[in-house]
């Protein structure tokens, strides 16, 4: 089978729904971001309750300097980097969760 008529076939049926390449290279940029985020929040997981909690406030003060800075939508406008930041550390926090399930939790001595 063509390769070239498999591509166009799916670019074809996107557009029919309405979602755009630039939409998917977005969301892909973003989830990718989002993977980042939630392996560092792993890898500074430790033992401590408290410091743990303030990690994921330092996670949104890092989510909201790079979607201000380097933003899928929010280039240099404060206002939608709170918002993209949220969904950034959110899928952040979710990654760093199936990692301590996938390879324990220090917090729960797994």
């Amino acid at each position: 089978m063509n390769n070239t008529r498999l591509f166009g076939e799916f670019v074809e049926r996107l557009q029919r729904t309405g979602i755009s390449a630039d939409t998917l290279r977005a969301t892909g940029a973003l989830m990718w971001r989002g993977v980042l985020l939630g392996t560092a929040l792993y890898l500074l997981l430790g033992e401590d309750p408290e410091a743990n909690l303030k990690l994921n406030g330092v996670s949104y003060i890092v989510a909201v300097v790079w979607s201000y800075y380097d933003g899928m939508f929010a280039r240099r406008v404060w206002s939608m980097a709170f918002v993209e930041a949220i969904f950034l550390h959110l899928l952040g926090i979710q990654v760093g969760n199936l990692l301590a399930v996938i390879f324990g939790n220090p917090l729960l001595g797994t």
